[in-house]
């Protein structure tokens, strides 16, 4: 059979496939219906706390909206919060402050060396006692979550759920609860009623923290998070921490894409910069072979980003029996047949004969399941580039990489929060080793509902005005 005859095989193989499964048709934009404006439609504003933010975003958040902040530890994503709080209570707005990172009275400190004096007005932590005038700050921390959960584990039906509920301070359950209440405390919602009446300002700092013993949870937590405390009237600044060492592969690591019933192969350096250049090859969105793990089948994952990292560390070099290789950072994860179930496991945990789950043809695009290869040893070695690269995959997080096509994990924290949110602020650092100080950037990435600037912003934190922004020219 000639390579022609092979690709075109393959083309009438993914047109099956998408006919079968809906969730891999892509389907055509909706047309778009031009309206005349209605009076009263036009967007309310929501101040940032920070000028050149406001500015950039043509007046400020537009109200109702759910905002992630990302970013490394350090870059200054909790003094984003503390402006956005401290501006609310300044308009009028009460605001709920959920802090799992540090103690409130730490984060009261810290704001007042940037001339933000949260102690002028009244504050309740959730689980404290009773407050003796309706405050206009709830903070819910570790210790309120924790009285959250006891009354949830109070409630149980039996012995066994409520043993299981005690010690769920930071579950996604005990989260909603904790909100619902502090809507009460406020005195913003009317009985029977879940929608507050008046603007209220959210800050969750940090989402992490409910995620951290499972990542891969991250989207569904998210999601669980927004059905439940959406409101209009509620707009929310949600912190998501990226881990300080990065998962990703080496750059020359080849992926199999397809786009538009086209078959690519590129490198995952390749594709960064042809994402980054925006030279995509359709405009359809690119797919990558994901294992499915509910049926163990293989299907079609979307990519939905690409990331580039300053490497940090030695690569290894993982090879099979079989001699398929991948070469990835000591921190990223392959899938590991253990106990008749696939797991990811880091790389240095890896040990000979492990069983890595891989297509069962070295180089096959799209095989049908996957089988188990024996790891035949792990090997450091010395790094020959500057950066590493991963790409999140939609929904299952996971996808065939190198040409030996075993399955990789979906690795830096954060994704599934930014899918849902409204607006993504993002914040980074240059390396501090090779650039010898610590220089801070901020972008916005995406924003619903408005035009905002393209452009990167050079981030300082100043004693006394706290986050200036100064946009970049180059």
């Amino acid at each position: 059979m000639s390579s022609g005859d092979v690709d075109r095989s393959l083309d009438k193989l993914i047109e099956e496939i998408v006919k079968r499964d809906s969730a891999l048709r892509i389907a055509p934009p909706p047309k778009r219906v031009e309206r005349a404006p209605r009076r009263g439609q036009g967007i309310v504003r929501v101040s940032t706390g920070i000028p050149e933010l406001d500015r950039a975003l043509e007046g400020g958040v537009p109200k109702g909206s759910w905002v992630a902040i990302t970013g490394e530890p350090g870059t200054g994503k909790s003094i984003m919060c503390m402006h956005f709080a401290y501006a609310g209570l300044k308009a009028g707005d009460p605001v709920i402050y959920v802090t799992t990172e540090a103690e409130f009275r730490d984060v009261v400190r810290q704001a007042a060396q940037f001339g933000m004096d949260f102690e002028e007005f009244s504050i309740y932590s959730l689980g404290g006692r009773e407050p003796s005038e309706k405050p206009r700050i709830v903070v819910i921390d570790i210790f309120g979550l924790l009285k959250m959960a006891r009354q949830l584990s109070s409630s149980a039906l039996d012995e066994e759920a409520s043993r299981r509920r005690r010690y769920a301070a930071l579950e996604i359950p005990t989260l909603i609860a904790a909100i619902h209440e502090a809507y009460k405390v406020l005195g913003v919602v009317e009985e029977g009623k879940r929608s507050p009446r008046t603007h209220v300002r959210l800050v969750i700092d940090s989402m992490s923290a409910f995620w951290a013993d499972k990542p891969a949870m991250a989207r569904r937590f998210s999601y669980e998070l927004k059905i439940a405390t959406h409101r209009e009237n509620v707009t929310a600044y949600l912190v998501s921490q990226y881990a300080m060492t990065t998962k990703s592969l080496c750059p020359t690591t080849r992926l199999t894409l397809f786009c538009g019933g086209r078959r690519l192969s590129v490198t995952i350096e390749g594709l960064f910069n042809m994402v980054s250049s925006g030279a995509l090859p359709c405009r359809g969105g690119l797919f990558v072979p994901s294992l499915d793990p509910a049926t163990n089948s293989v299907v079609l994952g979307r990519v939905t980003a690409v990331w580039r990292h300053p490497i940090d560390g030695p690569l290894y070099r993982v090879v099979t029996y079989d001699d398929r290789e991948i070469v990835v950072t000591h921190h990223h994860s392959l899938y590991v047949l253990r106990h008749r179930a696939p797991r990811p496991v880091p790389t240095t945990s890896l040990r000979r004969g492990d069983l890595l789950l891989a297509a069962p043809s070295p180089g096959d695009p799209l095989p049908s399941m996957l089988q188990g290869v024996r790891v035949s040893f792990v090997e450091p070695i010395e790094p020959h580039t500057q950066f590493v690269y991963d790409i999140s995959v939609s929904p299952f997080e996971n996808f065939l990489a190198g040409e030996g096509s075993i399955l990789a994990h979906n690795s830096t924290f954060g994704f599934g929060l930014e899918h849902i949110a409204d607006g993504v602020f993002h914040l980074w650092m240059d390396d501090v080793e090779r650039v010898k100080e610590v220089r801070r950037y901020f972008i916005v990435k995406k924003m619903r509902m408005t035009n905002h600037s393209r452009r990167a912003y050079r981030l300082e934190i100043v004693d006394g005005k706290g986050i200036v922004l100064q946009e970049l020219n180059e």
